[in-house]
């Protein structure tokens, strides 16, 4: 049987760390989701070749499996699409590759979950299609699905605004080749929209709810990656203790940990440093003295000066942080940018290589996006910041009013 993972969306929820890494690449723990699949296909049985499907920044995935995952026992094919042809199309762009039936995965997908068992579950039902799926509490942002007590879909919505339930499409499926006749070629098709609901509609779509001790999480937005973090830190906590310190990283005494925290290969972190519970310290990081780290996620190769606070924020690779610098509220600092010395930053989105010498970001403020106007906003800002920093926001405003895509993702200007 094939193993057939979508590894060529774009990743736009997830930028800027997407903007230099395709989706699948984005790590947890410093490796790559799309290494965590590989690992988990390895183990079963049924599955003799592994089918990537890559469009957006394919030379990146290509690399990484001809460099990191050259001994993996499993045949790797890559299938390139031409075009962004979305779920569907991309799967009949694999057609003439796969088998009768075949393992379809989203590479966006960070899971446990032992695929063999929804091989298994297909195999007993008389389905063309078998879903893996699972309960979440935000269903609305999902597929979700309604199945009788066979088990078999009888109702399927996706991204409901007012959900019935909360199990949902888990992105994981068993498919039978017969249905890839429905999907023209060279088009962009939805599998989860336009091809899954006809199939439901004919009663040929069964579904498989993951065990309970399986996590799941849909890697599509920053948000999700710290879930993801969290999870992964709670893992290995509870088999190897509340922090790892890998072998080769400097930790002086002095350092305040309080966990579950994971520091990498070949850190160094400063005298008198506090970090704090679900932090991710990536390889080759440097953290000078004095600095204040918590729920937060460096991919590697940072530089955090001295007495700078990093809270509930994501940084890229090679990331320079100043001294003094304040980053939190879910700020997310892509590859390669540098922050000047003593900035505060609230929640906005740099993109790789930026240089922010001076705090230009929208800042969030808790008004309707139509009333973000100077001539509109009030003296003074209703959450309370600076006053510098607001006369700032209200200055750009005025030459540029940011658009919605600005407001709602908190780019720097």
């Amino acid at each position: 049987m094939k193993a057939v993972i979508l590894a060529g969306g774009f990743g736009t929820r997830l930028r800027p760390i997407s903007s230099t890494r395709p989706k699948p690449m984005v790590p947890v723990l410093g490796k790559p989701n799309l290494q965590y699949l590989l690992e988990n296909l390895e183990k079963i049985k049924e599955i003799d070749e592994i089918i990537l499907s890559v469009h957006y920044m394919r030379g990146e995935i290509r690399e990484f499996i001809e460099e990191k995952m050259s001994d993996y026992p499993k045949d790797i094919r890559f299938v390139n699409d031409p075009m962004p042809l979305e779920t569907g199309g991309a799967l009949k762009n694999v057609e003439e590759y796969v088998s009768d039936e075949f393992l379809v995965i989203y590479g966006d997908v960070f899971t446990n979950f032992n695929f063999a068992e929804l091989i298994e579950s297909h195999k007993k039902n008389d389905g063309l299609i078998t879903v893996a799926l699972t309960k979440v509490y935000d269903p609305e942002k999902y597929g979700v699905v309604i199945t009788d007590e066979e088990g078999k879909v009888v109702e399927f919505e996706e991204k409901p605004k007012r959900p019935k339930t909360n199990l949902v499409d888990a992105g994981i499926y068993v498919v039978d080749k017969e249905i890839l006749k429905e999907i023209p070629r060279g088009k962009e098709v939805y599998f989860e929209r336009e091809i899954l609901p006809k199939f439901v509609s004919q009663g040929l779509v069964y579904g498989h709810k993951m065990p309970k001790e399986n996590y799941w999480v849909d890697l599509g937005s920053p948000e999700d990656l710290f879930y993801a973090h969290q999870i992964a830190l709670d893992e290995i906590a509870r088999e190897d203790g509340y922090f790892t310190i890998k072998e080769d990283a400097e930790v002086p005494e002095d350092v305040e940990i309080q966990g579950p925290v994971y520091i990498d290969s070949g850190a160094k972190v400063g005298h008198g440093v506090k970090i704090k519970a679900y932090t991710y310290i990536g390889p080759n990081t440097i953290i000078e003295d004095k600095a204040y780290l918590k729920r937060s996620i460096l991919i590697g190769s940072d530089i955090i000066k001295e007495k700078s606070e990093i809270k509930d924020s994501i940084l890229g690779e090679g990331v320079v942080i100043g001294k003094n610098v304040i980053l939190k509220e879910g700020a997310v600092v892509g590859d390669y940018a540098k922050v000047y010395d003593n900035l505060v930053i609230y929640g906005a989105k740099i993109l790789p290589w930026k240089k922010v010498e001076e705090y230009e970001a929208y800042i969030r403020i808790k008004l309707d996006p139509t009333k973000v106007r100077p001539e509109l906003t009030p003296d003074r800002c209703p959450l309370g910041l600076p006053e510098c920093i607001y006369k700032k926001f209200r200055a750009i405003a005025g030459e540029k009013p940011p658009c919605d895509e600005c407001i709602e993702n908190q780019w720097l200007f």
